[in-house]
């Protein structure tokens, strides 16, 4: 029987990560790493229970909500732990959001305290009286000072592993964000099931992740994964390709969890600011399907694999994935352990192979609910299993294949196509640096045309030989009624907050169209 199947009455997920690691003797060992500021297993065991005091001291109680704005620091980590220490439930808030979507997080979770930044305080100036307090990690008081003067909190909170440890908001790009419930116990699972089983991850590795602890993705990677294996995790907020370069040559990381945008922009820079990585072992890729023809440059200049998978907030990591030397690049891979994962038509019968369905997950790592959203809730969840509303396909291998989000795919002469096959082709011919394909409707009868948005690498500009030179690379590639009747070029593809290619903002007017040059 393991960890996870033993199931203990009292079971709280910050003080098994922190209270595991000094058990095994780790409390002189590096935790964190933070603009050359580290911290032990026992200076962030100290600072956590600090944490859950500072908060208890400024009346917040068990089930309370309290607010994360910031990029990834160590305040963040030590915030997050302290308030599952003492009961509490922490909500991070992605820095990327507008004003407005954090004003409606910060409502509908109810948070009481908020730890952010004096740049962030003085934007959401107009929520303070929807707010018990802020907390700064700047200025005259900061966060880390006021530990210093608070007493341990010796006593953790006696939750159950089925009780809620924290939310994650999801992005909100079809509607309002909605509050995801996480369990105590869906933390262990995810590291047992695929940091442990699939990743091999271990004390003598030494963490580096690009996404923010706000998103799923990011959580896992830079605080519960690292402590739970006993590694050192680096906390940064680097936001360029030059400065994720620079700090993965500064802190010698074994493990880059990154995502296809960071890839791309690090061999677009290979010629002028190479990267040294070999402290690398594994690069990891999530939140957006990774191209083929990343995944092969990436592994010709560094002799890496990408091990390429796909998570959701609901199911709070990864649950298909690729493993090293068993990947098809351009797939998210195949189920972890612990997780069936099938390809359903409407009716919720599996697809036969290579038929495009909806992706349907059933695992214990599935979210407790949406926060104050109960008929989509049930909408989303069946007993353990969820409907992602992603479209797929299965290959005869058993390696799944992303096509699309339900609405991104549309039909041309009858046929569906995904955007994401007709990307992957066109991400292949060498002036393409990001490209995203959407349907566009013209004229009453409502005839589909295929429209290619593109960005050139190097900071090209565009010219009637590079577009007739990416026609003809699409019409010997695709079939006819899949190439791209229109290619407009743009500086950057708008993004949501959680750094995917927002599709539904291509659809409308785009006032950034690069000229051609003529």
């Amino acid at each position: 029987m393991n960890e996870i199947d033993k199931r203990p009455d009292i079971f709280n997920i910050a003080a098994y990560l922190l209270e595991s690691n000094l058990a095994r003797g780790n409390g002189e060992k590096i935790a964190l790493c933070d603009r050359d500021q580290t911290y032990t297993y026992s200076q962030l065991n100290s600072l956590v229970r600090r944490s859950a005091k500072l908060l208890a001291t400024l009346g917040v109680e068990r089930e309370n909500r309290v607010g994360i704005l910031l990029p990834n620091r160590s305040e963040s980590a030590i915030f997050f732990l302290g308030a599952i220490w003492l009961g509490a439930v922490p909500v991070p808030i992605n820095p990327a959001c507008s004003v407005a979507e954090i004003d409606y997080i910060v409502q509908d979770s109810r948070i009481k305290i908020l730890l952010t930044s004096q740049a962030w305080q003085e934007k959401l100036s107009l929520l303070s009286d929807r707010l018990h307090q802020i907390l700064l990690i700047d200025g005259k008081q900061p966060f880390l000072s006021l530990l210093e003067n608070c007493s341990e909190l010796t006593t953790y909170a006696t939750t159950s592993p089925d009780e809620v440890a924290f939310w994650l908001y999801t992005s909100g790009s079809t509607g309002q964000p909605k509050g995801v419930m996480h369990a105590h116990q869906s933390v262990l699972v995810c590291v047992k099931q695929y940091a442990e089983a699939v990743l091999g991850l271990n004390e003598k590795d030494i963490f580096y992740s690009v996404a923010n602890i706000a998103f799923a993705y990011g959580l896992g990677n830079s605080v519960y994964f690292p402590l739970a294996v006993g590694a050192a995790s680096v906390l940064s907020d680097a936001s360029n390709a030059f400065d994720i370069i620079d700090d993965i040559q500064h802190y010698r990381p074994t493990v880059f969890f990154g995502i296809p945008s960071v890839y791309a922009s690090i061999l677009e820079l290979k010629e002028i600011a190479g990267l040294d990585s070999s402290s690398l072992r594994l690069c990891v890729s999530a939140a957006e399907q990774l191209p083929k023809s990343i995944w092969q440059e990436w592994t010709q200049v560094h002799g890496l694999e990408i091990c390429e998978g796909i998570g959701t907030t609901e199911f709070l990591h990864i649950f298909l994935s690729n493993r090293l030397g068993e990947s098809k690049p351009g797939s998210s891979g195949r189920p972890i352990p612990g997780y069936d994962v099938r390809v359903v038509d409407d009716r919720g019968i599996p697809c036969r192979d290579d038929e495009i369905g909806e992706l349907e997950v059933k695992g214990e790592s599935l979210m407790l609910g949406y926060w104050n959203q109960l008929q989509k809730t049930r909408q989303a969840i069946y007993g353990n299993v969820m409907r992602t509303g992603d479209k797929y396909k299965r290959d005869r291998d058993g390696f799944f294949w992303f096509m699309g989000r339900g609405d991104d795919l549309f039909k041309v002469n009858g046929q569906w196509v995904s955007p994401l096959e007709i990307e992957g082709v066109l991400y292949q011919h060498q002036q393409v640096l990001e490209v995203a394909i959407v349907p566009e409707y013209n004229g009453g009868d409502r005839l589909t045309q295929i429209v290619a948005y593109i960005s050139l690498k190097s900071a090209r500009q565009p010219s009637i030989e590079i577009e007739k030179s990416i026609r003809q690379f699409a019409r010997q590639h695709l079939p006819h009624f899949k190439t791209p009747q229109q290619i407009y070029f743009v500086e950057s593809l708008p993004r949501t907050s959680t750094g995917k290619i927002h599709r539904r903002l291509l659809r409308q007017p785009q006032p950034n169209l690069l000229t051609i040059a003529r």
